[in-house]
């Protein structure tokens, strides 16, 4: 399947809508939107997970930023299993502006693709806006749910006191 250019210069990705994160070089499989917690634009170009796929290594030896954002910072590479392409990066420890990034898996924008499922379209990473998810709005969401769920057991208790 060949690389789709976007229809805009920038693909706002909804909420709604699921992307695997891939490779690059090979395609294979690093992670997905699911495991999606943040992004940073500014300084390295970044997806932030919490969680990637066994498609990704990374080593016990740290590595010390010598120039640019990362000066001063300690990191491990992140690898692509397969190919040996440098695919981001774990940082240990980092600038104030950067240390909402440590121990997180970040990719680097311009080595993977995002594969959408919905729509079955590939799009580089650099390419895409993710939302922001914050924890107010997931809070907002399972709270919602668990009021769904709570009305549901209500209702069925009341079937049951009928029946009884």
């Amino acid at each position: 399947m060949a690389v789709r250019p976007p229809r805009r210069a920038i693909l706002l990705f909804s909420n709604t809508d699921c992307a695997v994160f891939h490779c690059r070089s090979c395609w294979a499989v690093l992670g997905d939107s699911l495991h999606l917690c943040a992004q940073e634009e500014r300084q390295l170009g970044l997806l932030v997970c919490f969680k990637v796929t066994s498609g990704v290594a990374w080593e016990d030896s740290l590595l010390v930023g010598l120039e640019g954002p990362l000066l001063g910072c300690a990191y491990t590479s992140l690898s692509c299993q397969s190919c040996g392409s440098i695919v981001g990066l774990i940082l240990y420890s980092a600038s104030s502006a950067l240390a909402y990034l440590r121990g997180l898996f970040c990719f680097f924008k311009n080595s993977i693709n995002c594969y959408f499922l919905k729509d079955q379209m590939i799009i580089e990473a650099s390419k895409v806006n993710f939302p922001v998810v914050t924890l107010k709005q997931q809070l907002q969401q399972l709270k919602e749910k668990l009021v769904e769920v709570h009305a549901r057991i209500e209702l069925v208790m009341k079937q049951l006191e009928e029946l009884a």
